[in-house]
């Protein structure tokens, strides 16, 4: 089985691609596709760039192209539960958007018209991510991941999505259009995202001390993620 693994930007998907071999590098819609062998599993690497719009063209591309069984989101995010804190791993439970409003036509915050409220992610991928997350020494959560357009700063409008999402454990920019895709496509997908920083006024300060290590944190669990997931097949 072919695994596909997205990350948005360079820092969240160089050590991955460093530790890849006879890899094949496609470049097609502004995407990068790395694909080969890592840890002895064929495996297609993908940088998307940052937001919803890239990252479901490049999901699509990558389903289009290659096929992969599953599809795995590693990277960063902002931490949304207070009692988790920055180097903390989520593994998505669920996925819904922290940007889209159509409740005037009866749909709930967060829900495309025409799409489900939430996007669930497979039930034993999140069992194995949990296996991984163990045994590389992460602290993990399970929990919903919020997606949306705007790096989350503004005290005020954390609160409201507090309210609105009490479930909440992250919020990012790309997680939510890749859950979509892959909704659409029928593809088994999980997230995980380690934490660089924890929502807020401080959360850029923190983001940008923080990235590399919290990248270089959710790349070490995809990798053992690959190991459990093969051992179940």
């Amino acid at each position: 089985m072919k695994y596909g693994v997205i990350g948005a930007m360079e820092e969240e998907v160089e050590i991955l691609a460093s530790q890849m071999n006879d890899t094949t590098i496609t470049k097609k819609g502004g995407c990068v596709f790395y694909d080969g062998q890592l840890n002895g599993h064929e495996v297609v690497l993908m940088q998307s760039g940052i937001g919803k719009v890239n990252a479901a063209i490049g999901t699509t591309l990558l389903i289009d192209m290659y096929s992969p069984g599953i599809v795995i989101n590693t990277g960063v995010a902002g931490g949304f539960d207070p009692e988790m804190t920055i180097g903390d791993l989520v593994v998505s439970t669920h996925v819904s958007y922290n940007d889209v409003d159509a409740t005037v036509f009866g749909y709930t915050f967060g829900q495309v018209p025409g799409m489900p409220n939430v996007y669930p992610a497979n039930t034993d991928l999140v069992e194995h991510a949990n296996a991984a997350a163990f045994q590389s020494g992460a602290n993990a959560r399970n929990g919903l991941v919020l997606s949306g357009d705007s790096f989350m700063s503004d005290e005020q409008r954390i609160a409201d999505l507090r309210v609105e999402f009490p479930e909440a454990k992250c919020s990012e920019m790309e997680a939510g259009a890749i859950a979509q895709v892959c909704y659409r496509f029928q593809t088994s997908f999980v997230i995980i995202r380690a934490l660089s920083d924890i929502v807020g006024k401080d959360a850029l300060a923190s983001y940008e001390r923080f990235l590399e290590k919290a990248a270089n944190q959710s790349a070490q669990v995809v990798r053992a993620f690959l190991d459990a997931t093969s051992a179940h097949r």
